[in-house]
């Protein structure tokens, strides 16, 4: 029988467009995997005994690079769809829950986290089981909140507010490691935290209700101070350059916007594989260096790829933020989806039932490995500095800073439903 949490209406998770996504695109990565192990295992042994007996070594060593990582890759798909299995059968037969949540900085390993019950104030020390690159979505910050569905017992999923990025989980093994666990989450002020808005309106929010939905400064404002975590704003542990200053690819946001970085070093790899083939290894008959300068050639060929788009917008965001006669407004800074943050903005002078006139997504202030350090406040007053065309390119500036942002300037139109409901779900109350 499903699981039914008496505070949601949503009869499981995988009733939920997204999740139900998700899953499915877990399932197919998974399937490329091992059809991409199965089928390079295919090629190499067809084509290695003709390679070998005609000495065409490139072939020869294309073949052995074949027998070599296929099966890696198809062990890799194995291990992603008994994954997929069980991250399905969890959406399957428990519904989601809104948990308060702290992520505990783990010595060595994949992350865990210790979520607070949103009926009984239970706290469940999990741990992460996915791979390095998806660690991120085990991080409940800024919000504070992950989304659960599963059994303290056995495990489950967890998953940033929206269920859209699944990340299965299971009880932290160590008795002693769990309680440590549940102390540190004590000492961060987990069990003083209100219990987050759960996401039966997920489902069942009618077109009324959404348009009840209040979206005056002054309940953003308070919406945003009670997403704000204590110990994520302060100031940065390095300043960087002066914007106004250095350029744009002194800026580290600004280079990784670019692309130039993954470019230049694989394009760099593949010069020197190439030539370390060309000078020692094509006379030992060893292609091995070739096959990998060609890899590293594709890899720089899409990074330049990209380059070529976002060199341009990177050129003209750090020329808008040098820009001089800033524009005052209020804003209201809320958690985004994934990793990002919104700008809600709001006319300089006003009162408490102003609406919004735009909003801003952008690039958190940290570093990648402290994202949140250095957070403005969640309230205040911000400069946009930038041109205010037809096509408005601005940045907006915090306490001396540059916030960078994701997407344009965009004016807030409050009779567009769609409009409503991505700012329900920035509040807690929707999907995105």
């Amino acid at each position: 029988m499903p699981d039914t949490h008496p505070r949601t209406h949503m009869t499981t998770a995988l009733a939920l467009p997204a999740t139900a996504r998700a899953v499915v695109g877990h399932r197919r990565r998974a399937w490329c995997w091992l059809g991409t192990g199965i089928t390079a295992v295919v090629v190499g042994l067809a084509v290695g005994p003709g390679a070998d007996e005609a000495s065409i070594g490139w072939l020869r060593a294309l073949a052995v690079f074949c027998v070599g990582c296929g099966p890696v890759a198809g062990a890799v798909g194995v291990a992603a769809l008994v994954n997929s299995r069980r991250i399905r059968r969890a959406v399957a037969a428990h519904a989601w829950m809104a948990c308060s949540a702290v992520a505990i900085p783990p010595s060595q390993g994949p992350p865990r986290v210790v979520l607070r019950h949103p009926a009984d104030g239970t706290l469940i020390p999990l741990s992460a089981r996915t791979v390095a690159p998806r660690y991120h979505l085990a991080n409940p910050e800024p919000r504070g909140v992950l989304w659960w569905a599963g059994d303290p017992r056995t495990g489950g999923v967890i998953a940033p507010p929206g269920g859209k990025h699944l990340v299965r989980v299971r009880p932290t093994r160590s008795d002693h490691v769990r309680r440590r666990d549940v102390e540190a989450a004590v000492r961060h002020g987990l069990l003083a935290r209100p219990a987050p808005p759960q996401p039966h309106l997920t489902v069942l929010e009618s077109a009324d209700q959404a348009h009840e939905l209040d979206l005056s400064y002054a309940e953003l404002a308070e919406a945003a101070r009670r997403f704000s975590r204590p110990g994520t704003d302060g100031h940065l542990a390095r300043k960087g350059p002066d914007v106004q200053a250095v350029p744009w690819w002194r800026v580290r946001v600004l280079l990784e916007i670019s692309q130039v970085r993954p470019a230049a070093v694989s394009a760099v790899f593949a010069a020197v594989m190439l030539l370390l083939w060309w000078l020692w290894a094509r006379y030992l008959q060893n292609y091995i260096p070739l096959l990998a300068g060609i890899l590293s050639a594709g890899y720089a060929l899409r990074f330049g790829l990209l380059a070529l788009r976002a060199v341009p917008v990177v050129k003209a965001l750090h020329h808008a933020a040098r820009a001089p006669a800033p524009v005052p407004k209020r804003y209201v800074l809320l958690p985004g989806f994934d990793d990002g943050l919104v700008l809600v903005l709001f006319p300089a002078h006003g009162g408490p039932e102003d609406m919004p006139e735009a909003s801003l997504e952008v690039n958190p202030p940290g570093d990648p490995k402290h994202p949140w350090q250095g957070m403005p406040p969640p309230v205040g007053t911000l400069e946009l500095r930038g041109w205010w065309d037809s096509a408005p390119t601005v940045v907006p500036w915090i306490d001396g800073r540059p916030l960078w942002p994701r997407y344009p300037y965009e004016r807030v139109n409050l009779d567009d439903h769609r409009e409503r409901d991505y700012f329900a779900a920035l509040l807690g109350r929707g999907q995105p």
